[in-house]
């Protein structure tokens, strides 16, 4: 039995992360399409329109997610969608990698990046980002395991609090070192 708060922590987290994800594909619609299509897997006739769909998707998760830790519904396909989601990321970044085409932006970075300039502050695909998305598989993965009925108390939501502002600190901090990490990778090549 997982115990409440610690679906409710992954679960706010899983919120925060597709809604913060879907708006940034929102408003740079022009560029995350431009990321999408570099991925080279579905074909061009259908990128446009899967690129419109994704934030779309990620949004109705996000909600979805919401309600989990907020209401404590149990919504196992919102779970199940997700872990398909992560799990094509997974499929395009791996696929990718295997291709040699490390220096696709991943179209999952906060900054104003493009794709020419992968020192600017891009996100390019990478190991890491692949076994970031595998972590968060596996944390999608657990919210399936059922929830003990133990309700939660005035000292829960001091950790709730906590814990969710270290896993963003986190979260960000390993983005962070990804995008520094191409950062550096670009100077070093310019160098040579």
């Amino acid at each position: 039995m997982m115990d409440p708060l610690l679906l409710q922590i992954i679960s706010l987290g899983f919120a925060l992360l597709f809604l913060i994800a879907a708006a940034h594909k929102f408003s740079n619609q022009v560029l995350f399409r431009a990321s999408f299509e570099a991925y080279e897997i579905v074909p061009e006739s259908l990128s446009g329109l899967v690129a419109r769909l994704i934030p779309s998707l990620e949004l109705l998760l996000g909600v979805g997610w919401l309600a989990i830790g907020i209401f404590a519904i149990k919504l196992e396909p919102v779970t199940l969608i997700s872990i398909g989601l992560l799990a094509s990321y997974v499929v395009a970044i791996g696929v990718n990698l295997r291709r040699g085409r490390n220096y696709i932006d991943c179209g999952c970075s906060f900054s104003n990046s493009n794709a020419s300039n992968p020192g600017n502050g891009s996100q390019q695909i990478s190991t890491g980002l692949l076994c970031r998305n595998v972590f968060l598989i596996a944390m999608a993965a657990a919210c399936l395991i059922p929830a003990s009925d133990r309700s939660l108390q005035l000292i829960d939501i001091f950790g709730l609090i906590f814990s969710m502002t270290a896993l963003i600190l986190l979260y960000g901090t390993f983005n962070q070192l990804l995008t520094n990490r191409n950062a550096i990778n670009s100077w070093r090549e310019n160098s040579a």
